[in-house]
């Protein structure tokens, strides 16, 4: 698969920050308003979006902590049952690229939300607790759930 198209990300703010405890420069990005709006909420209310511009803070990609982890193990990592949402509007990770993420780890099963961008809970919430409830529904171990 190749890298996310840089232009696709519009006004997200990459920047590298050396910092005195860690061995290696830490990448951090930083959603822009444009990219929130076209990408991440295009489907939300107005509300939302203004909410979640309010709440939007500097992240760190963890890229030094993730080189450091080990390896993911069927015995550890397989052992959990893993359900994918296909988010079909996400505009900010292309269907193909959720198609691309589910190939490389193997899931239980795929649902599809036709209808939700990116925030999903926000934009298809009750799509998206149908979709939840029948999870747990049919993989919860301890919680009974009807639906």
């Amino acid at each position: 698969m190749e890298k996310i198209d840089q232009s696709k990300l519009m006004d997200t703010e990459w920047k590298t920050l050396v910092v005195p405890e860690k061995a290696e420069p830490v990448t951090t990005m930083l959603f822009g308003p444009e990219f929130m709006a076209k990408a991440l909420y295009q489907l939300c209310s107005p509300e939302d979006l203004a909410l979640g511009k309010s709440l939007v803070r500097v992240a760190s990609l963890f890229l030094e902590d993730l080189s450091k982890m080990p390896a993911f193990t069927e015995e550890r990592y397989g052992s959990v049952p893993k359900v994918y949402i296909v988010c079909g509007r996400d505009e900010a990770i292309s269907v193909e690229y959720q198609r691309w993420m589910i190939q490389r780890t193997p899931v239980k099963e795929v649902m599809e939300i036709e209808g939700a961008d990116h925030m999903a809970m926000l934009s298809s919430p009750v799509e998206l607790f149908r979709c939840l409830a029948r999870i747990v529904h049919k993989y919860g171990r301890t919680m009974p759930c009807t639906i």
